[in-house]
């Protein structure tokens, strides 16, 4: 792949004009060059800065965005939210990052046939608010509820709602998708082509817009909370109830380390610290039926105990902030797996010595996608390089018991043939060839890992290497994790210190930041400006013209109302305006001008009065 020349980025101002942003500095460039995961050695085996970063604002910039590209074969990197941790929006060779922040737009309800078509970088938050005042309501939504439409469809599909209507692919009637040879084609659910950009990452096509089917809004949800002795009983209940035909909108299973971190949060017992599933109906009669079916079986809890864990079912991050990075795996199982996977992987958390919580949402009569994460902490970084060598093998265990991962990115690539067989992929490989022949869409990631350094390095995450290392580092895992995490205190911490260190970049914060969505500049965006203020703890070098954009905030409050961690952020902004203020002084003129800029943007007060209603 080429890099890209002065006058390659004057030929593409010039020729989008006002129909695009482009950034090229130092500190925005290394914002979009990460995702949620925390990597140290990421940049040692990639080129993980991209060389430009563009924010098309409508489709027909987007085609002329792309046409160059593969004329001049510079590498393209699709960017939403960026909400996982997986490194599949990290840019491997430099190239493009596209940022599909402003392609948001909700293009038409169709309410007679019960669907609704949306831009690819719309929010799922953005629909839900829209139908607000409609009859319908989406049929099944990604536990990150602030993601967008083209992510979920790129790498997941599954999530709340997907027992009663199974994988994301089924609940699109359409898809939008450009070529890199600058076609665009309308993709129908029956087309042959439909299923292969779900869970494929990009690699075929930059989609543009779906069509999604939508459901009359229920008129109420009526969560249950039920303890077993373990989760042997869990597996059996779950399975009883399916075969009995009763049918719940969703069931959500929490271990005993789950419930036990809850009521930490809370600084309340409230909870039992046993395994136990929410099963959540919004069905009157099958809620009586499931009643009947249910009445003594386990220990049911009070109503509004389960209508809590209902009400936190999109925010699985949540934790008391005390500084920790959190870590995940995210493994779809065979239910008839689900309870000796759970009892194996505990084997191996003490090996570790971690903590391990679980989560699973059960997506089908069959299938559960499993979530086990645990906390360490990357200032200590001997331990978290320990603890982050757990992640492969607890996904490896997963496929011992037929499991596949739920996403593949950069760190999954390894495990490729456990999530496709051999002649899915021999397809997939040939239709990228056929519509990406330049490779220019998210190369060097997924179907293999490909690194610099002639790409010796990245011979570690060739499947057959990998799966070797994997069996290996068991037998010297008391050595790996000999340096045991030691809580660090907290106490001489400041309010920024412990927000910075303990925001887990979930981008609920963006999704209600009003100077960044009028402004759509990723430097006032919440979660970047701790980015900012972390560089600025650990004494690296900041430029003044980013600094100063930390000033740009109306400490409104927002932020802090929908952090899931409850992090005291009006303060944090606070002292890093005062640090910042020290070191480079204030900038008075440029603070005016954005408070002038905000009270005329009719956006910014649209924005305000749609959180007063």
């Amino acid at each position: 792949m080429r890099g890209i020349s002065k006058a390659l980025k004057i030929k593409l101002e010039v020729l989008l004009g006002n129909d695009a942003k482009l950034s090229d500095g130092a500190f925005e460039r290394e914002l979009y060059s990460m995702d949620i995961g925390v990597i140290p050695f990421s940049r040692l085996l990639f080129k993980t800065l991209p060389d430009l970063i563009i924010r098309p604002k409508n489709i027909e910039a987007l085609k002329k965005i792309i046409k160059v590209a593969d004329e001049e074969q510079i590498a393209l990197f699709p960017r939403g939210l960026g909400s996982s941790g997986l490194g599949g929006v990290i840019p491997t060779v430099g190239g493009i990052v596209l940022d599909f922040s402003s392609l948001n737009e909700i293009d038409e309800l169709d309410r007679e046939n019960r669907m609704i078509t949306v831009q690819a970088g719309a929010r799922w938050s953005d629909i839900e608010k829209f139908l607000r005042t409609e009859e319908l309501a989406m049929r099944a939504y990604p536990s990150s509820f602030f993601s967008t439409v083209g992510g979920w469809i790129a790498t997941g599909g599954y999530g709340i709602g997907s027992f009663k209507f199974g994988h994301l692919q089924s609940q699109i009637e359409a898809i939008e998708v450009l070529f890199p040879s600058g076609e665009v084609k309308s993709i129908k659910q029956d087309d042959e082509a439909f299923s292969r950009f779900f869970g494929t990452e990009g690699q075929f096509g930059i989609i543009l817009t779906a069509t999604l089917r939508l459901r009359t809004k229920p008129i109420k949800s009526m969560p249950h909370l039920i303890y077993f002795e373990c989760v042997e009983a869990v597996v059996t209940f779950i399975k009883d109830m399916i075969n009995a035909g009763i049918e719940p909108y969703h069931i959500k299973y929490v271990d005993s380390a789950y419930l036990e971190k809850t009521n930490k949060l809370l600084e309340e017992k409230l909870f039992r610290e046993r395994d136990a599933i929410v099963v959540t109906f919004e069905d009157a009669a099958e809620d009586q039926k499931f009643l009947s079916f249910a009445a003594k079986q386990g220990i049911h809890a009070d109503e509004y105990l389960a209508r809590y864990l209902w009400h936190e079912r999109l925010f699985s991050m949540k934790r008391k902030g005390h500084g920790s990075t959190p870590l995940a795996c995210e493994i779809i199982l065979p239910l008839e797996n689900f309870a000796p996977y759970l009892n194996r992987i505990s084997q191996m958390a003490a090996r570790f010595k971690v903590r391990l919580n679980v989560e699973s949402h059960i997506i089908g009569k069959d299938d559960a996608l499993v979530l086990v994460h645990y906390d360490s902490d990357v200032r200590e970084l001997r331990t978290y390089l320990a603890h982050l060598t757990l992640i492969p093998l607890l996904t490896r265990l997963g496929t011992t018991f037929r499991g596949t991962p739920y996403g593949l990115g950069i760190w999954n690539a390894p495990f490729i043939h456990d999530k496709f067989d051999r002649q899915m992929l021999r397809c997939y490989k040939a239709y990228k060839h056929e519509v990406d022949p330049h490779n220019i869409l998210n190369p060097g990631k997924f179907f293999a890992a490909r690194t610099k350094w002639a790409n010796i390095p990245g011979m570690l995450l060739n499947p057959a290497v990998f799966r070797l290392i994997t069996r290996m580092v068991p037998v010297f895992s008391p050595i790996i994790a000999q340096p045991i995490l030691k809580e660090k205190s907290t106490k001489d911490e400041t309010a920024l210190e412990k927000t910075v260190y303990s925001c887990v970049k979930c981008g609920n914060c963006a999704a209600n930041c009003p100077a960044y969505l009028v402004t759509q500049d990723e430097l006032l965006n919440p979660k970047n400006k701790l980015y900012l203020a972390k560089k600025l703890l650990e004494e690296e070098e900041i430029a003044k013209i980013d600094a100063e954009k930390v000033f740009l905030c109306l400490h409104c409050g927002m932020c802090r109302d929908v952090c899931q961690n409850d992090l005291d952020l009006l303060t944090a902004w606070s002292e890093l305006e005062k640090r910042l203020e020290d070191r480079f002084g204030k900038p008075e003129k440029a603070i005016r001008n954005f408070v002038s800029a905000m009270e005329e943007s009719e956006d910014y007060w649209r924005f305000i009065y749609a959180q007063k209603v």
